[in-house]
């Protein structure tokens, strides 16, 4: 169940693309709100695998995944329809590409993602209930808010206050990149027992 909950999120993310490309702002409006959905449901699975009893590595591994798929893909679509710059999606779906390989390594020696974190501020930033709440409460708002931008922009192209909404915006976008950026530093860091095989002090 829990495992079917998360892969949904993939067809609601390929028809909110799909949306976000049509011209006119009720197509975007309708994204707007898939993407909402599909990112709730982001926490959905992770409660009825728990409340079910269906938690294991696989679904970690899973959501994880899909978690990426959703990100990437995102960033690559408002970079292309030319709300976020370039360069935002390049750094975004290059640092995705390491962590992931490095967790992958770190699963095969029977790590989870969150198990591989052993210094106090490597499980803060990463495992921390916290952090992951507002990294994902940053995603979510600028993911939605961007959408909502666009149908806004649709549908009141000469409006004096959708500058300024740009360049909060764009504020917003660049503190979300740098989150990511600082989360996925502790995952580099200990990273350094598989590679070098040097001790990760506390």
């Amino acid at each position: 169940m829990a495992n079917t909950i998360t892969l949904s999120r993939l067809l609601f993310l390929a028809v909110s693309v799909a949306l976000l490309y049509r011209p006119g702002a009720r197509p975007k409006l309708i994204a707007f709100g898939l993407i909402v959905l599909l990112i709730a449901l982001d926490g959905v699975d992770g409660y009825v695998a728990r409340a079910r009893g269906e938690t294991s590595d696989l679904g970690s591994v899973m959501d994880i995944a899909i978690d990426r798929v959703v990100e990437n893909v995102l960033w690559i679509v408002y970079a292309d329809i030319t709300l976020v710059p370039v360069w935002v999606a390049l750094v975004v779906v290059s640092r995705g590409i390491i962590t992931d390989a490095i967790r992958s390594y770190a699963l095969a020696k029977g790590e989870t993602a969150f198990e591989m974190m052993k210094t106090p501020w490597a499980r803060w930033l990463v495992s921390g209930r916290p952090m992951r709440a507002f990294y994902g409460f940053m995603k979510a708002f600028v993911f939605a808010a961007l959408a909502l931008s666009l149908a806004l922009r649709e549908a009141m192209p000469t409006a004096a206050w959708l500058q300024p909404l740009r360049l909060a915006l764009l504020l917003l976008v660049f503190v979300t990149v740098a989150i990511t950026l600082i989360r996925g530093a502790p995952v580099v860091y200990e990273s350094r027992r598989y590679f070098f095989g040097e001790p990760v002090g506390s």
